[in-house]
């Protein structure tokens, strides 16, 4: 069939459907799967059952309305409705991105995220639809990450030690180039920013919830450098360590969430 035939196909059938959450249903019987979809504001519309497990609620009804500041600390928050803003303005999904999200008891745990726009009223955006799996578990689960289950896992592990993309090429028998070419295509950034992404969000953990001086944050996180840990942590977070910490740590009054550029 071709593309634009396809198409057409596709819309008749979705045009007839009486209630599109019909289809969000199906991801009740996926436990392992974190479903939600969000208003243009961020708000929560619709999500399923492993996502009310994992924000430690029992009832849609107390989640619907509500945005991400009202169940994760803010820090954490206001990082997921940026992103939200970029899926939405850029009107592309961001697939498989790396995030770290506590659970109902506040337990921080890696999952694998993918967001894309939701379009209606005529082709405008109106939100945006997510999914996450725990990474461990996605590691298992889906088959084109098992090749790199074991760099992910390295580097989550040891993101504090010092790792060369090389060395990372080897736990998976790949060619420098070839790792970096598929490294790429999965998770939408090279090694290197991986690397860097996990170490920078590990020292945000660090700078809201423990009182250790930015060095000694930087060097767990595994920067040796501190001008360099700071110029990185700016560059991503908008924000110096310092100015990080002051605005986040131990639940400081709350400021509008900035609109990343």
């Amino acid at each position: 069939m071709r593309i634009m035939d396809y198409q057409r196909f596709q819309q008749r059938f979705q045009r007839r459907l009486d209630n599109h959450f019909h289809v969000a249903l199906l991801f009740d019987y996926l436990p392992e799967v974190i479903f939600y979809s969000k208003n243009t504001r961020s708000q929560f519309v619709k999500v399923n059952e492993a996502f009310l497990k994992n924000v430690g609620v029992k009832h849609e009804e107390q989640v619907v309305g509500k945005t991400d500041l009202d169940f994760f600390p803010r820090d954490l928050a206001e990082q997921y409705i940026a992103e939200d803003r970029r899926v939405m303005r850029g009107l592309v999904p961001i697939p498989n991105q790396v995030w770290l999200v506590p659970d109902g008891e506040g337990r921080l745990k890696w999952y694998l995220s993918s967001k894309t726009p939701l379009f209606g009223d005529g082709g405008k955006v109106i939100g945006i639809a997510g999914a996450m799996r725990d990474y461990e578990r996605a590691g298992a689960v889906l088959e084109p990450y098992r090749e790199m289950e074991a760099v992910v896992a390295h580097v989550l592990t040891h993101y504090a030690d010092p790792l060369a993309v090389p060395q990372l090429a080897r736990l998976v028998h790949l060619s420098l180039s070839q790792f970096d070419r598929k490294f790429k295509r999965l998770f939408q950034m090279s090694p290197q920013q991986f690397i860097l992404r996990v170490r920078v969000n590990a020292a945000c953990q660090d700078l809201t919830r423990t009182d250790l001086s930015i060095t000694q944050i930087a060097q767990r996180a595994g920067f040796y450098d501190q001008s360099y840990f700071t110029k990185q942590f700016r560059k991503l977070m908008g924000h110096t360590p310092t100015g990080y910490r002051r605005k986040y740590h131990r639940g400081g009054e709350g400021i509008a969430v900035r609109d990343e550029g």
